[in-house]
C-alpha cells in the first residue's frame, strides 16, 4: 500500500496502483504523487451516460475514475 499526496499537500490517498489523471487535489489542480516531481496536472472528468436501473432516467459517470455526477444521480433518481 502506498500513501500519494497532491502537491499542496491538502488531499492524501492511499493505494496499491494509481489514480487517473481526474482524480486529485481541486486547490492546487494536481494529481496523486508519491515523490514531489511525479505530479500532473488535474484533467476535468470524461462523463458517459448511464441510466437509473430503477426509474431508466439518465445520469453522468466518468469513464477513467468511475465517479458520479451527484446532480444528474440526484434527478435520474425522480421518477416521472
Amino acid at each position: 500500500m502506498r500513501t500519494l499526496r497532491c502537491k499542496c499537500g491538502d488531499k492524501t490517498a492511499w493505494t496499491s496502483s494509481c489514480f487517473p489523471d481526474c482524480q486529485g487535489c481541486e486547490i492546487c489542480k494536481t494529481t496523486y504523487a508519491g515523490h514531489p516531481d511525479g505530479h500532473r496536472e488535474l484533467k476535468p472528468h470524461d462523463y458517459e451516460i448511464m441510466y437509473n436501473q430503477n426509474t431508466g432516467n439518465p445520469y453522468k459517470r466518468c469513464k477513467n475514475c468511475y465517479q458520479t455526477e451527484i446532480e444528474s444521480y440526484k434527478l435520474s433518481q425522480v421518477k416521472l
